[in-house]
């Protein structure tokens, strides 16, 4: 299950730079320190390194400082590009590593995991190492290997509590429920991995049905992230799934003040109108979602749907035919599609029928006469 902040998966730059801090210091060409995260320090860390480029263009220590300072300043293009000089100049796990968390960054999955099994081959024997392989093989879907990768992980750093976590991603991915839940709660108390170990924990509650844990997890995350795009939907599917409409609403209502470009408030709130059998508020926010995503099919579904409850068969049909338009393999829509066609055939029939009996002329009995 793959949800906003849940799907999007960074890989954190403190857990690189630590890898990178096993390697001794080029004392040569030292990297400067920052106290904070400043956009001017890295401006003018990079000047002063390009200009050590200059001075000693064969070091690859120096490329791979520059990609550091490229890679703060959000040039992830430019990072590589330095990365691959130093890599080219001498390759060392350090390096690679580098190369792979910035292609991670550009979402070249693929091609990071090449680049980190080289590390590995090469000598790279870290906690951090194997955690990123972890995440690298979850991200591809090679659950039980990332299991294996992350279990290495924690052997060689059983401190690295953040990396529970990630082993709750491919333990629920693997379905397996419980182990989930158990790495989740570990993983809670990192800093790095708070937010997502509790939102797994909430969604893992809700799907068991366990609604007030799920309610539990979800305020204690909202406590640190109160206006939380993500935690406020969540807040809502909650509400709704036990029953409090009205304050499923409320919240979907404030995140639609807060953007009113993005759709899925808008068809949250649709949902709750089809639960409570607003069919008009259904068809008014459904509406409002194809006007942000013309071929949002679940708004399309929802659409076709109220139009089947008020027996508007015709149009439902044709709702369920556009939505087959654009794809063909929407499951509800080819099996609802299909009900339907079965419904109006025999609605048909029995029209049919009413109209056959209509022309068939009654024979009353007559009395017969009286005889005195």
């Amino acid at each position: 299950m793959k949800i906003g902040r849940v799907i999007n998966i960074v890989f954190i730059t403190g857990t690189c730079l630590s890898i990178w801090c096993c390697k001794p210091p080029d004392q040569t060409f030292p990297l400067i320190d920052t106290p904070v995260q400043d956009v001017r320090f890295y401006q003018t860390g990079l000047t002063e390194i390009d200009r050590k480029v200059n001075d000693n263009p064969d070091n690859p220590d120096v490329y791979f400082k520059k990609a550091v300072y490229l890679q703060a300043l959000g040039k992830i293009d430019e990072a590589l590009a330095a990365v691959k000089q130093a890599i080219a100049l001498d390759v060392t796990p350090d390096y690679l590593i580098k190369e792979a968390e910035l292609l991670v960054m550009n979402e070249d999955y693929v091609t990071a995991l090449s680049r980190i099994s080289r590390a590995q081959i090469l000598g790279g024997d870290y906690p951090g190492l194997w955690h990123l392989m972890a995440k690298l093989n979850y991200l591809e879907g090679n659950y039980e290997v990332a299991l294996s990768d992350v279990g290495q992980a924690l052997q060689k750093y059983p401190a690295g509590t953040n990396y529970f976590c990630t082993k709750g991603k491919i333990e629920w991915a693997l379905q397996d429920t419980l182990a989930a839940f158990n790495s989740f709660s570990n993983s809670v108390a990192h800093p790095e991995t708070n937010y997502e170990s509790l939102l797994y924990l909430e969604i893992i509650s809700r799907a068991k049905g366990a609604y007030d844990r799920a309610f539990e997890f979800l305020e204690r995350n909202l406590l640190s992230n109160p206006r939380d795009r993500v935690l406020l939907t969540e807040k809502g599917k909650l509400l709704m799934e036990t029953a409090q409409y009205d304050s499923a609403l409320v919240i979907y209502h404030i995140l639609i003040d807060q953007d009113t470009t993005d759709y899925v408030p808008f068809y949250e709130s649709a949902l709750v109108h089809y639960q409570t059998r607003r069919y008009d508020s259904t068809l008014y926010y459904t509406d409002k979602v194809l006007l942000l995503h013309n071929q949002h099919l679940p708004s399309m579904l929802t659409q076709a749907r109220v139009y089947d409850r008020r027996r508007y068969y015709g149009t439902a049909l044709k709702k369920y035919q556009e939505i087959l338009v654009i794809d063909s393999t929407y499951v509800p829509a080819v099996d609802e599609l299909a009900k339907l066609k079965g419904k109006i055939a025999y609605l048909q029939k029995i029209q049919k029928d009413r109209e056959k009996n209509a022309q068939v002329e009654t024979i009353t009995p007559t009395r017969p006469p009286v005889r005195n």
